[in-house]
């Protein structure tokens, strides 16, 4: 009787060490997973905001472009608009 039990413990013994060398594995394969997840969204978040600082750039520039050819232009009447200010106007809406 006592060989059963010793082989009996010795098989749980056995189960539990395989499984809990399962389970490390699979933490640590899940932890990897989680990681590569986040550097790709870090990733993609650098290349978005790489991209929104390029448009944003390009707007501040156009507007600048935009507001220096408003001011070039000299005023001939001081109550109203002159035409061509108009169209520019239009063609921004």
């Amino acid at each position: 009787m006592t060989r059963y039990a010793l082989f009996l413990a010795f098989c749980v013994a056995l189960a539990g060490s395989i499984y809990a060398k399962g389970r490390a594995d699979g933490k640590a394969a899940l932890q990897a997973r989680y990681e590569a997840a986040q550097e790709a969204a870090r990733e993609a978040t650098a290349k978005l905001e790489a991209a929104r600082l390029i448009a944003q750039a390009e707007r501040d520039r156009l507007a600048r472009e935009l507001e220096d050819m408003a001011n070039a232009e000299p005023v001939s009447v001081p109550d109203a608009l002159p035409a061509s200010r108009v169209r520019r106007l239009r063609e921004i809406q």
